[in-house]
């Protein structure tokens, strides 16, 4: 036996000599890590699958109190990178997120508020839309905004 357990529920494609594992359309059931066995040497080794999220918020929280300037930043780990275009900011449920108190910097990745009033708060989704391979992806995540406890 390879070691391999071609029966597991996800069931990836294993190469007819057992040395190539292919995943594909992968999800976080996929993350984790890989063993690999090889009987002629009696060794392993080991791959470690990390999944990273589309857009993934510097902190998901961000306490203020009024008055504050904020600046709420995104990390975008989509190859190759995106335009500026594809990337967008709203207040939910689906406020735009423009005028004075609302600079957007230039690639995209951070909103700032500044003079934060009871008004700014609530909670912010950054998204980002991207094509691998011809397939069309929508990914986004939500930052939330909220009054310090006194």
């Amino acid at each position: 036996s390879s070691g391999i357990n071609a029966e597991w529920p996800l069931r990836p494609g294993i190469s007819k000599d057992r040395l190539l594992i292919n995943i594909e359309d992968i999800t976080d059931p996929y993350g984790g890590v890989y063993s690999m066995f090889i009987p002629s040497t009696e060794t392993s080794e080991l791959v470690e699958l990390i999944l990273y999220s589309a857009v993934e918020p510097a902190q998901k929280y961000y306490l203020v109190q009024e008055g504050d300037d904020i600046k709420i930043e995104v990390t975008l780990n989509v190859v190759p990178d995106p335009k500026p275009s594809q990337v967008s900011w709203i207040k939910l449920p689906n406020k735009q997120v423009n005028g004075a108190k609302y600079k957007l910097s230039d690639d995209a990745r951070s909103l700032s508020i500044s003079g934060i009033t009871t008004k700014e708060l609530g909670t912010y989704r950054c998204t980002v839309k991207f094509e691998i391979d011809g397939k069309k992806y929508t990914k986004s995540s939500e930052i939330i905004v909220q009054l310090e406890e006194e």
